[in-house]
């Protein structure tokens, strides 16, 4: 039975080898949409806004890291991004299109936006 089993499992890991290499798939969900909110005035990061984007029904609060915000994990879709902040005009940018890549393991291609905010008199 062991024998049969280490068979089964090196057929198994040679039919998802591609050209010598390991075929496993990685458990890593990629970012759909990346998001970085400036002042338009000064140019500087601003890491508190808050940014949403939606697709349709869909809308999801994007993830703020490093004074970066990102969302859209592995959800294609043509999104428009909203950032806003107290202190600033809010402003939104449409027409974000996340696509799902090709391959054996297809992940979502990230976008990268830069939103600048204009500040409020």
């Amino acid at each position: 039975m062991t024998k049969t089993l280490l068979v089964l499992l090196s057929a198994s890991a040679l039919s998802c080898s591609q050209d010598g290499i390991s075929g496993a798939c990685t458990a890593l969900a990629a970012v759909g949409l990346r998001v970085n909110v400036t002042n338009a005035a000064t140019t500087e990061s601003v890491c508190d806004a808050k940014v949403t984007a939606t697709d349709g029904a869909y809308s999801e609060q994007l993830f703020q890291a490093s004074c970066n915000y990102a969302g859209a994990i592995e959800r294609p879709g043509t999104y428009t991004v909203r950032a806003e902040r107290l202190g600033f005009v809010s402003k939104e940018v449409g027409g974000a299109q996340v696509v799902m890549g090709s391959g054996r393991c297809p992940h979502v291609q990230e976008v990268r936006l830069t939103i600048p905010l204009v500040p409020e008199e």
